[in-house]
């Protein structure tokens, strides 16, 4: 079981690693694409490039003649991407931050939202991302290698949008050896995109021989350049390792006829040929460096216990052996992919027992560096749960309250769910991003773990399930239990518990304790700028004093949030918003603008959705049918209503919620018989409050209306009634049989 934590402090952005965003540094001497590289000059009035093959036809380093070629009128920025960039946050950081290399002066504002934790992309980043490029003289080609990796549905979803509505200053570029996750069609109808394949980036024989002799320094005669190009296809990797091996042959046209089979196969015998050909030293240092993605002298030091790594670089480079520089300074690496897997089969084949070694010193120096994510995979990689576990539960908390939500999943995940469900502090992590995502039918089982676990944060989350689920008295049992366990010391958990014991009592129709609990999570939100908390707690407080007709204070506390209430503004649709917005909404509605209203309450119908709890699901949905009822829209309102039963139907206590749906505008009206005049579904339901021994301000708590609001109704009940007086009121209502 891995220890809490320290507390955490306010969330800083992981730092971006630089030279995924450097331009990589290709060959001195290569083999020039013209026809290709013209292709890729036309298609950059287009908006998207698709550079799609597997590994070795020569992708990125087509792309960096097009730089070339274009450099005097066209800026290009470069992302290398890799598995952490799954994360939605991770990828657009990435992406802001070439952009903004290429265009400095238009983008601070998408660095500061891109900056920010749990920011809604679509709805926020990248249309301000977007504006701030549009309308510029500059034209740049963005570079996205190795799209490959990025296997995240959202990504795909957020990529296509931005690809949709690229201006005429931006071109994007793939480079992938799959398909884009997300549709072409369109673009290719519109003549919008242009692709390269496999088949168009084989060598031809020409390019063969050039590649073979003018490059590579083979001396080879025609039949036998021939014999090559058509072994090899046009493979510009099979054809590389090909003259690696020929350099130490005695007999290349004995070595050629051997070069057959599939490509897979002709690599791995061509790359065995070529290490079975360097000096062993050399050969053991690169297979050893092969489990790493990046590679930098330092690293590789640390990874094979080894102090000769600027060397050992050196000579790897000199000997063309398939190594890309990543940064100006010739600091970082990478080897050329197909290369590495066949060191890493080498590897697998020669010193399987090392493996794991090296994977485990590799976590250790990416720990040491403030590299959580490599870290962790190195770990997991080693087969070393225990360390990665360590790794795990010291860093998931910084990065759920930065908003890489995936990144977190990632890691738990890697762990196997058995070790993540009797960790409670994983656990925990677990729990946390599935409510916060709606999921509550996915909760029960993570809660329940074996042997059970009491301690603060599990009551906590318990509280919080059952708050979400609509169970207000499961909910309050659970808060009983938190409560003796709090620490003070660490602000994160007493946030979550004082937010769900406010929202508790306030649906439980204890507003003193509401308000308090609330005020309290707001204070401590604020103390380590979790922006979430604090903009949810002030939205009940807002409410609070809405719900007391005390319009002043509503529209003060909804001040203290109005940085988030624009629909460009980082949190967006989270829904921590849905509060906010619904008493934005329910104002704009008292000051007779339902229109506004309207607009207002659909963003809190979509932000509750997002994973708000079903009470405040039913808060949101009922008031906008309210204006929808007011703007004559009776079939959208029942819809809502409809939503509305059905969420409290599903909640086991759901406290004065329950009165929500007595007070909808939709219900039908109740003739009095005696005068012919009829109620309203509001006056109807003070109505029924009437012979209770609720004061009138009671009545509009239970209500969910203000107190003048009763008062009001109560005023035109007396009228039809023809009554003047509470107990009056009270009789002529059973006499006319409506109690």
């Amino acid at each position: 079981m891995s220890a809490p934590p320290a507390a955490p402090g306010p969330v800083v952005p992981r730092p971006l690693l630089a030279i995924k965003v450097h331009v990589p540094q290709g060959r001195r001497r290569l083999v020039e694409r013209e026809d290709l590289v013209d292709r890729l000059v036309q298609g950059q009035s287009g908006r998207l490039t698709v550079v799609s093959a597997p590994a070795g036809w020569g992708k990125t380093t087509l792309l960096l003649q097009w730089r070339r070629r274009t450099a005097g009128h066209t800026r290009f920025g470069w992302v290398m991407l890799d598995e952490d960039d799954a994360d939605p946050s991770m990828f657009w950081a990435y992406v802001v931050e070439a952009l903004s290399a290429m265009f400095p002066d238009r983008t601070a504002e998408a660095r500061r939202l891109a900056g920010l934790a749990r920011i809604d992309v679509r709805r926020t980043l990248l249309p301000s991302l977007l504006n701030a490029l549009d309308g510029g003289t500059d034209r740049g080609v963005l570079v996205l290698d190795d799209y490959h990796l990025v296997r995240s549905p959202p990504v795909q979803e957020q990529l296509a949008y931005f690809v949709e509505h690229l201006p005429a200053s931006l071109h994007l570029a793939l480079v992938t050896r799959s398909e884009p996750g997300f549709p072409l069609a369109r673009l290719r109808e519109r003549g919008e995109l242009t692709e390269l394949n496999a088949a168009d980036l084989r060598f031809s024989a020409a390019e063969t021989g050039t590649l073979l002799t003018d490059v590579l320094g083979l001396r080879l005669g025609p039949a036998d350049l021939l014999t090559l190009h058509r072994r090899t296809e046009g493979w510009a990797a099979a054809l590389q390792l090909a003259a690696l091996s020929l350099r130490t042959s005695r007999d290349p046209a004995k070595a050629i006829d051997g070069f057959s089979g599939e490509h897979e196969h002709l690599v791995q015998y061509l790359g065995s040929e070529v290490l079975a050909g360097l000096d062993p030293q050399l050969r053991a240092w690169l297979t050893r460096t092969a489990v790493l993605d990046r590679l930098c002298a330092p690293l590789c030091d640390a990874v094979t216990g080894r102090g000769d790594a600027v060397e050992m670089l050196h000579r790897a480079e000199q000997a063309n052996l398939f190594l890309l520089s990543l940064d100006d300074r010739h600091e970082w690496f990478r080897y050329h992919h197909l290369f590495a897997d066949v060191l890493r089969r080498e590897l697998a084949r020669s010193d399987a027992a090392m493996l794991a070694t090296l994977h485990r010193r590799a976590s250790a120096w990416f720990a040491t560096q403030g590299s959580p994510s490599e870290a962790v995979r190195h770990a997991l990689q080693a087969g070393d749960r225990e360390t990665a576990h360590r790794l795990v539960g010291r860093h998931w908390n910084h990065e759920y309250n930065a908003g890489r939500f995936t990144t977190v999943s990632g890691w738990l995940d890697g762990l196997g769910a058995h070790r993540v469900r009797h960790d409670p502090w994983l656990s925990s992590a677990r729990v946390l991003i599935w409510a916060d995502e709606g999921r509550l039918e996915e909760l029960d089982a993570w809660l329940e773990v074996d042997p059970p676990v009491d301690g603060y944060p599990y009551a906590v989350l318990r509280a919080l399930h059952r708050f979400k689920s609509g169970d207000l008295g499961r909910a309050r049992e659970e808060l009983d239990r938190a409560a003796p366990l709090r620490s003070e010391s660490e602000p994160f958990w007493p946030t979550v518990e004082h937010c769900v014991r406010g929202t508790t009592a306030y649906w439980s129709g204890d507003p003193a304790t509401a308000k308090t609990s609330l005020a309290t999570a707001a204070t401590l939100a604020r103390s380590y700028d979790n922006a979430a908390g604090h903009t949810y707690a002030t939205g009940y407080l807002a409410l609070a004093a809405l719900d007391e007709d005390d319009e002043v204070t509503a529209r003060r506390r909804l001040t203290q949030v109005a940085g988030h209430l624009d629909p460009e503004a980082d949190l967006a649709t989270h829904f921590v918003l849905a509060l906010p917005l619904l008493v934005q909404g329910r104002l704009l509605a008292r000051d007779e603008n339902p229109a506004e209203a309207r607009v207002v309450l659909e963003r809190a119908v979509a932000a509750a959705g997002s994973g708000a709890g079903r009470l405040e699901r039913v808060a949101t949905a009922v008031a906008l049918g309210r204006v929808l009822e007011q703007l004559g829209e009776r079939a959208a309102a029942a819809r809502y209503l409809a939503e509305s039963t059905a969420l409290l139907r599903a909640s086991p206590d759901a406290g004065r919620a329950g009165a929500l749906l007595a007070d909808e505008p939709s219900a039908p009206r109740v003739r009095l018989a005696a005068s012919g005049q009829s109620l309203t579904a509001r006056e109807a339901a003070v109505l029924r409050l009437l012979p209770s021994q609720r004061s009138l301000r009671e009545i509009a708590d239970t209500l969910y209306v203000s107190h003048n609001t009763v008062k009001t109704h109560t005023r035109t009940l007396y009228r039809k009634l023809a009554v003047s007086t509470r107990e009056e009121a009270v009789a002529a209502a059973r006499e006319n049989g409506l109690l």
